[in-house]
């Protein structure tokens, strides 16, 4: 049985000045890079960007000074497209090579990563009208990522496993972005994620649960097949680091995707790296790759 590797999104490449787009220059690096690798599911490489400013720079109702972003007036869908643009380019650069993947920042992650201007309509960051408009713009996004003919979705909340979120808010979020699609969606948490993973099992139309396991191993006690399969979900196994700009030991990638057969079946888990690999060297983060789609292939074969 084949295991799928993918990526969580971002990527060391740069642009090119000069050219008519510096970005497009950058965004082939990435997505070159990726399938010489062999991943199976591969990204843009979100190198126009960071995150956070992918869409705070577009919704209506964000404002952004300098490198900060604020709440100003009520969060809207953007009227116009911008993340389909550089899918489409991927996909019909890629053909059959490889399936491509749509990437959204999600609503926790959105929000408490800007600060609430005085002009802003919301209370706090516990209003709920916040979240739910900031997921009603990033449902549209969905929809248009869907029919720009993406095979997947992911949704960014980096923010879970290091700020105290509203868990009743963010669940009501996340689903009405994962439910307003008809493609596989993950929800991607970075970070220690044993005080939260029993929470986020339950959240509607997340398909793949994505998590570090390279950086934090202790993550694997509170993951099990039973409460996966009993859930209908996934588990996106990070294998590789993406805080360490070195190469790690083919061994123990090899290790970690064992550790994760036995404890969870084949058929429930997806392979990735730990989080996106913005910020290591692009010859690190190439290997890296390599390294992780040849044990996630050696793991395969083992299990035939």
């Amino acid at each position: 049985m084949k295991l799928l590797t993918t990526v969580i999104g971002s990527y060391p490449a740069k642009p090119k000045e000069g050219d008519v787009d510096p970005f497009l220059h950058a965004i082939k690096i990435a997505v070159d890079d990726q399938l010489e690798a062999g991943v199976d599911l591969i990204s843009d490489g979100q190198t126009r960007y960071d995150m956070i400013r992918y869409f705070t720079l577009h919704l209506p109702g964000f404002e952004v000074k300098g490198e900060k972003s604020y709440i100003i007036n009520r969060i809207l869908p953007s009227e116009e497209p911008f993340l389909i643009n550089d899918i489409k380019w991927v996909k019909s650069y890629v053909g059959e090579k490889a399936k491509v993947k749509g990437i959204l920042t999600g609503p926790i992650t959105l929000v408490f990563s800007t600060s609430i201007g005085k002009t802003s309509p919301y209370s706090g960051y516990r209003d709920e009208k916040l979240y739910m408009d900031v997921a009603e713009a990033l449902a549209v996004e969905a929809e248009r990522l869907e029919k720009a003919g993406v095979d997947a979705i992911q949704i960014d909340e980096p923010m879970y496993s290091v700020t105290p979120f509203p868990t009743d808010l963010a669940k009501k979020a996340v689903e009405r972005i994962a439910l307003s699609v008809k493609v596989p969606v993950t929800l991607h948490v970075c970070g220690n994620i044993k005080k939260i993973f029993n929470t986020l099992l339950d959240f509607e139309g997340v398909n793949i649960l994505s998590h570090a396991f390279a950086a934090y191993p202790e993550n694997f006690e509170v993951v099990s097949r039973a409460r996966l399969e009993d859930h209908g979900k996934k588990l996106g196994v990070g294998c590789v680091r993406t805080d360490v700009n070195r190469v790690e030991d083919f061994g123990h990638i090899l290790r970690i995707l064992r550790k994760a057969v036995v404890k969870l079946g084949i058929e429930n888990i997806v392979v990735h790296p730990d989080c996106g690999l913005r910020i290591l060297d692009r010859e690190v983060a190439k290997e890296k790759l390599k390294l992780m789609v040849k044990a996630a292939r050696q793991i395969a074969e083992e299990e035939l």
